[in-house]
């Protein structure tokens, strides 16, 4: 059921990266370069990390919320689900990792490809704005200061000011993205215990797997510094946004109609 044009109308691919369905392959994407590390580093049957690989692609969203509803913890019901699906090496399912080493490191993941998309669609945006600074360099039209008219200006400023906004906006959001694609393998309280003195070498091996960067401390999370960058990067690339919105509003009423 839509409860709002954004899930409606205004609704984009990159949703789909935030649903119930893509958080749990992206736990068990890193389920499985959980087993794949353990496996190189022989601390598991090469057959267990394979087994379990297969038996990732086969967990259903249905039976993990069925655990769910009976466990109240939807990390575990992921893990169960998972084992459910094993033949004979369930046991070594998410060994030695606590849950959020599943859970913040799948959100590194999610929010890299997510940045990404964004990423993408500003860089077109920026082009177009360098495209229309260029065209209209000579267009004249009043600037304005406390909304009453000022001096002469052009459109093409008006263009290149938000351009050079928004070239601002992307680097800091790629700042932010390089901050977030990171994961840890580190154990309940960060210290890799868990692991038997091979913490450092399966962190890297399933970051690399993943395409992330090792967090090189944490304790039961990813401290969330690193998530209220993206968010404040997303919340001032909004800003410039409505920013360009409001001025294309206000230009195009009755009583201005400088564009239409």
């Amino acid at each position: 059921m839509v409860v709002s044009p954004l899930d409606g109308r205004y609704r984009t691919d990159i949703a789909a990266l935030f649903e119930d369905e893509y958080k749990l392959r992206s736990w068990l994407e890193v389920e499985v370069a959980l087993a794949n590390a353990h496996a190189k580093l022989k601390d598991i049957p090469p057959d267990a990390a394979r087994e379990i690989a297969d038996a990732a692609k086969r967990v259903e969203l249905s039976r993990v919320l069925e655990i769910e509803a009976e466990i109240h913890h939807d990390l575990m019901a992921m893990v169960r689900a998972l084992t459910e699906k094993c033949r004979k090496y369930g046991g070594y399912v998410h060994y030695g990792a606590t849950s959020y080493d599943i859970e913040d490191t799948a959100t590194g993941l999610m929010l890299k490809r997510a940045i990404g998309q964004v990423k993408t669609r500003l860089l077109a945006t920026k082009e177009l704005l360098k495209k229309h600074a260029i065209q209209r360099k000579n267009m004249v039209c009043i600037a304005r200061t406390h909304g009453q008219h000022a001096v002469p200006t052009t459109y093409g400023m008006k263009f290149a000011l938000w351009y050079a906004e928004m070239e601002r906006d992307i680097e800091r959001l790629e700042r932010a993205q390089e901050g977030i694609a990171v994961g840890k393998m580190s154990g309940a309280a960060g210290t890799m215990a868990t692991f038997g003195g091979k913490g450092f070498e399966i962190q890297s091996l399933v970051m690399k797997q993943l395409g992330l960067k090792e967090d090189r401390i944490t304790n039961q999370v990813v401290q969330r510094d690193r998530h209220a960058e993206v968010l404040f990067a997303l919340a001032l690339i909004a800003s410039t946004l409505e920013k360009i919105a409001k001025e294309i509003r206000n230009l195009q009423r009755t009583e201005i109609l400088e564009v239409a």
